[in-house]
């Protein structure tokens, strides 16, 4: 059981991170009878809701404060695009927080801060149960691989209600006595009147809500700077680095290249030549090599190497959100693009419609808002090096099997149709 939990303060905002989190039910009759399960057991704060369907809870906080929230429940409300997502950021004192999500909420276990080889084993640990699937990587030390990269600062800042902490207290409003609440109901009424009219001038006097726009235009900003590293100059670095691969090494063939972010990872399988002769001359430029995990047969043995996606020059293209194009344009735009490729020998041309970025809880009162839409196509090998990605697209991934397609898929970015 959790026994303790880490705030942390970025900008006059205080984050917890480290709670234990639980599932249940979605259903108010049975978050209430979980919150007086989990006060008898000693918890002290919670954080979530019936609509959620889980509840993160933590029986101490050093340092607690009247108003906190949880670090895991911003990330999955503010920054998630859903699917599985792994973060990893470093705290002050050398401390590492890691958080797992699936689907915008967080994974149990996956709630964590501590020293960096602690939190290594726990990202080794996420990476073999989830081996083989897609994972979104964001973090701002480099634990990661193909980590997009985001600071603490960035990401922990303007949180919202929904990830507010609540404390237990002894007795919850539901289970007061009927003698309890006809009492509170005589001494509340007697002030009432004695305290409206000061009551109406604080209501008066206080300040509106801040304005989600501020918070969630800087978050566009940053995206759009990335677009333009992530679309044709991107999908040039990795051709460049793949084309360079020999495709033998030391008795082992190159049987398979995938990239994704920051990196490439190219698989090799054994002819003739033993694990040993392969680490005594890796390809050039390698950052890193290991075993993949096989049955007991040593013969049918595979290794991996990863390397650093090459930097590539590159110019802006997107300023503001002015400069992409509008929803039902920008969807028209990137159809037509996958649909003239299947005259040339695409396959499996799949595209989604774009979805509201990123949106928080206050997404309705947004005036400009971001959307997001995914596409994935398989491609002949020869079209490679001619392909143009369209400019508001990015990559994401690429992997290929040395025949004679390839895959590709990513995203593209369009803003609101005017009315």
């Amino acid at each position: 059981m959790n026994s303790k939990a880490l705030g942390v303060e970025f900008d006059h905002h205080y984050f917890v991170v480290g709670l234990e989190w639980r599932w249940f039910s979605p259903a108010e009759k049975l978050f209430r009878s979980t919150l007086d399960q989990l006060r008898r057991e000693g918890m002290k704060w919670y954080a979530g809701n019936d609509a959620q369907g889980i509840v993160g809870i933590c029986s101490n906080i050093a340092s607690a404060r009247l108003t906190m929230h949880s670090a895991a429940l911003h990330l999955a409300n503010c920054w998630s695009n859903g699917g599985l997502e792994l973060f990893a950021f470093g705290l002050p004192q050398q401390r590492v927080a890691v958080v797992a999500l699936n689907d915008r909420r967080p994974i149990p276990g996956y709630d964590f801060v501590g020293n960096m080889q602690a939190a290594r084993r726990l990202i080794d640990e996420f990476e073999t149960i989830h081996r083989g699937q897609i994972v979104r990587r964001v973090g701002d030390l480099q634990l990661l691989a193909d980590e997009e990269p985001l600071s603490a600062d960035t990401v922990f800042d303007q949180p919202g209600s929904v990830s507010k902490l609540r404390s237990f207290s002894n007795r919850h409003p539901w289970s007061l006595s009927i003698g309890s609440i006809i009492l509170a109901a005589c001494v509340l009424g007697g002030a009432y009147f004695a305290n409206l009219s000061q009551a109406n001038q604080e209501v008066a006097t206080q300040p509106p809500p801040p304005d989600p726009n501020v918070a969630y235009n800087q978050k566009v900003k940053q995206q759009l700077g990335s677009i333009d590293n992530q679309s044709q100059v991107l999908y040039a670095a990795w051709l460049s680095l793949a084309t360079k691969l020999p495709l033998t090494n030391q008795g082992w063939s190159l049987t398979q290249v995938e990239c994704a972010a920051a990196s490439c990872t190219a698989e090799w399988k054994r002819q003739f030549g033993s694990a040993d002769d392969f680490y005594t001359s890796v390809p050039l430029k390698a950052a890193q090599v290991q075993e993949v995990e096989t049955e007991k047969d040593l013969l049918a043995q595979r290794l991996q190497t990863r390397f650093e996606t090459p930097a590539v020059a590159h110019h802006k293209i997107y300023q503001s959100m002015s400069d992409l194009p509008a929803q039902d344009q920008g969807f028209r735009s990137i159809s037509s693009w996958l649909q003239d490729l299947s005259l040339i020998g695409a396959t499996k041309v799949q595209i989604d419609k774009a979805q509201l970025w990123q949106a928080p809880p206050e997404a309705s009162l947004l005036k400009k808002p971001l959307f997001k839409g995914t596409w994935s196509v398989e491609l002949p090998l020869g079209l490679a090096t001619d392909l143009v990605v369209p400019p508001f697209a990015t990559v994401t991934a690429l992997k290929v099997n040395l025949d004679k397609h390839y895959q590709l898929s990513g995203e593209f970015y369009v803003r609101a149709t005017p009315p």
